[in-house]
This record gives C-alpha cells, structure tokens and sequence, in this order.
C-alpha cells in the first residue's frame, strides 16, 4: 500500500508505485507465454517511515494473497462497495474461485475485520430466507451500555442489507446478522407511498448513532435512509441535487464513473460532474468537464436543503507542471496538445477530511488503453488548483470503471510487530 499526503494533511493509497509499475511492465514482457502468469500483479505496501497514519486513504477494491518474492498468488476480492463505520468495522467479501464465479451465492464469504480489536470474523452463511442485496450490505455498532459507560469493547455489531427482492409488502424486510449471537434473522421494513418508482443502490453510507442508521444511495437518483436498530424501520427519502448533466443522460451507464457522495463529519457531501465533447475546434475533440459539490447536514430530508458549496469547469483549472512532465514521457509528441479538458478524467471521489474541498479525479491519456499509466489528481476545488498528482498503473482497470474506494480504515490500523 502506497500513501502520499497533501498539503492539507489528507492520504491517498494507490496500489502501487511507480517504480513497481515500471517492473512490471517489464515483467509482461519477459513472461507473457508463461501459463502460470498472475493476470495482475499485487500491490505495493506499506505507510510512510515516520509512522504518520493517515487519516483515511484510497482504496483499491480487490486484495490478493500473493508471494510477494515471486508474485505468484490466488485473488482475494473484496465487495464491490466495501462498508464501514467510524469505530473500524469493515466488511469483506472473499470470492472462492474465480473471480467471474461472485455471481453464484454459494461462492461468497464475509468477514468482519475490528481494526480496533484486531480482530477478524467469518460469518456463518446466511440461509435462504436470509438472502439480500450485495451492494446494500451496512454495518454499525450496537453498544448494550449506557453512553456513560461506552467503550467499544462493551458493543457488539449488525450486519444488515436489504432483501434479494425489496419493495414489495411481502419481500421488504432486512437481512441481519447479530454478532452477539451469531445468528442471521430477517426484519420487516415499512414502505410506504413516498418510496421511489425506481431505485437502483449503487453505494451505502453507515451513519451509524443510537439507531443505527443506514442510508442506500442510488447515485442517478436518491437517498433512501433506514434505522436498521428500530424495532419496527421506515424507510425516510431524499433526491440528489438537481444534475448538471442534460437530463436525458441521467440514468445510462455506471454512476461512480461521474458521481459520489460520502459522510464527511455532520454533513452528507455529494459530488456530480458532467463531460462533453468540444464539436467547435477543428484541430481536436476536446473532452470539458465541469464538477459540482453539494452538502446536506445529515438528518435533513428535505432536497431543498441542499447547498452547492463549489463549480468548476475543466477551462479554468491550469494543468499542473508535474503532470504536464509525466505526460511528455508518455504520450510523447501529443503531449503539447493534453491538458485538463483533452485527458479523461472521471471517478470523482470525495475526500473524507473535514473541512477541505478536494476531490480526487482519475486521469489517463487513452480511455481504454491498460499499458499507459493513470494519475490521481486531487483537486482544490474551492481555489480551482490541482493540489497533488500521482501516477499509478492502470493495467487492473478499464475505462473509467471503479477501481477504489475513500475509506477511514487506515486511521484504526496499527502496525503488526517486526514490520
């Protein structure tokens, strides 16, 4: 694990580093015909040497098991949208097999990783009246003592997700999983007029607090919040913010690829970008980009309460010395003609920091191209500057497809004994 910080004292983890990325290019090219070859090579490691830990990091959403001495390996993928709270739980999802075999149930493991305590559980495999929604899966304490008397070693935790079918009378319920007694049950769910005609999840934020609550996001449309501790939950509504995109593009393809929200202290932040095409230079195609983010104090359910906080559009941001040297090396002679609005740039992700504006982009010189390298950008978005750059290599992905996750992880991590 990679980190650098930014000059507001934020962490970004990367995967991988440039020099890493360099050998194993260089590997590619010397075992291509070889059966055994790991189709990708794992990441680097590690925190800085002075001990600092950061805050919360980027990401990268599949791990491996792997000999790092001969980079030999199986794959150990993690959920598609790994799930936290602020205590240091974490959610796992181990695919047994290929990774193309997550499709079937029967192949899926969970864990639930205490950073506090140091601690990993494999939960029992839920039942068949237990199946739910994996992109809905959300994890919270539940404390058994007085807040007078909290300490996390007092609580035990719950697993909730929606069911496999939701939004009928009959099939809305939660699936649960209760630490203390290690069993799964099911819960039913009030859902009544206002909930919406279509929703499709895409992330889930663990709120948390006495009730336990939840929120599923669809990132094309809205919010649909749950206190997974209640007794008898309802199920509360809240639209995004008003796109910036024309409104007949809303809705087709991978949200995360233009949009994000997270919980960032007492707020719910959200981030929206639009990218077109420049039809009027004769010359290039250039992609303008333009980005938005938006707050809500959290608990607030009315989308009038929304702010925008920044805009900017890609013409204003200059491009930054140091990318413009990386650019030179890899794109050679196109290199005069790439700035900010010719790169693709997407995967907008929120920084969890209080009190900043930035926001990491994802950068590369061909959309679809896995040799070339790819760049984080953090971007100021209150003074319109890119704060930092970093490369990383972009063989594990495609397109703009999501390829990590902000998490707060890192900060309940302690280091293991002779490293």
């Amino acid at each position: 694990m990679k980190s650098f910080k930014t000059e507001t004292s934020k962490a970004v983890d990367l995967g991988s580093s440039e020099e890493e990325s360099d050998a194993s290019e260089e590997d590619d090219s010397t075992t291509s015909d070889s059966k055994e070859e790991c189709p990708l090579t794992p990441p680097a490691y590690g925190y800085p040497d002075d001990g600092e830990w950061p805050p919360f990091v980027l990401i990268d959403e599949e791990a491996y098991f792997a000999d790092r001495h001969r980079h030999r390996g199986s794959r150990l993928q993690t959920r598609g949208h790994h799930q936290e709270t602020n205590g240091g739980l974490l959610i796992l999802r181990v695919i047994v097999g290929h990774p193309s075999s997550s499709v079937l149930t029967v192949n899926r493991e969970y864990f639930v990783y205490d950073a506090r305590a140091a601690k990993l559980d494999h939960l029992p495999r839920p039942g068949q009246t237990d199946e739910f929604n994996d992109c809905t899966l959300a994890i919270v304490r539940k404390c058994n003592l007085s807040s007078r008397h909290h300490h996390d070693s007092n609580c035990n935790y719950v697993v909730a997700a929606r069911a496999l079918m939701f939004g009928g009378p009959k099939t809305s319920h939660l699936c649960m999983y209760h630490s203390d007694t290690q069993t799964w049950s099911n819960k039913p769910v009030s859902v009544t007029n206002s909930y919406p005609r279509k929703f499709i999840p895409s992330k889930t934020l663990a709120i948390g607090g006495d009730k336990g609550t939840v929120a599923w996001v669809d990132l094309w449309r809205s919010i649909i919040f749950c206190d997974v501790l209640d007794e008898q939950p309802e199920l509360r509504c809240l639209k995004l913010p008003k796109p910036i995109m024309p409104k007949k593009m809303v809705g087709f393809g991978d949200p995360s690829s233009l949009r994000d929200i997270a919980v960032v202290g007492n707020f719910i932040k959200f981030v929206d970008m639009h990218v077109h095409i420049d039809r009027s230079s004769k010359t290039s195609r250039p992609r303008r980009w333009k980005a938005a983010t938006w707050s809500i104090r959290a608990g607030s359910f009315s989308p009038e309460d929304w702010t925008m906080d920044h805009r900017i559009s890609s013409t204003q941001i200059p491009t930054p010395p140091s990318l413009l040297h990386e650019l030179k090396v890899h794109a050679g002679s196109k290199a005069a003609d790439l700035t900010l609005s010719s790169l693709h740039v997407g995967l907008p992700t929120l920084s969890l920091q209080d009190d900043d504006a930035i926001v990491y982009f994802v950068a590369k010189i061909d959309f679809s191209h896995r040799r070339r390298p790819a760049w984080v950008l953090a971007l100021d978005m209150r003074n319109m500057t890119v704060k930092e750059v970093h490369r990383f290599s972009a063989k594990g992905t495609l397109g703009l497809a999501r390829i990590y996750e902000a998490s707060r992880i890192s900060a309940h991590l302690k280091p293991a004994l002779g490293n």
